[in-house]
């Protein structure tokens, strides 16, 4: 059973019949996705999907509010 979300009317919801639709993306080529309609609204919708987690910052973040590191101006030098 797979879990679907609405967009249009915030709704989520479970359907075991959900349907495999394919389609052509312009930079991945062939895709695929499983979709189901809505019981509220009756609109196609995606599978719900966690959001991966964000990439760690790197250290070499500007910290002199100037743009960037001025030289001797710099608190990290």
């Amino acid at each position: 059973m797979s879990i679907f979300f609405c967009e249009d009317c915030n709704h989520t919801f479970e359907d075991n019949q959900g349907l495999k639709k394919e389609y052509k993306d312009y930079i991945y080529g062939p895709c695929w996705k499983y979709i189901a309609y809505c019981p509220e609204c009756k609109q196609e919708c995606s599978e719900k999907r966690t959001p991966k987690p964000g990439k760690a910052k790197s250290d070499l973040s500007m910290e002199c509010g100037s743009g960037g590191c001025q030289g001797s101006a710099c608190s990290r030098f």
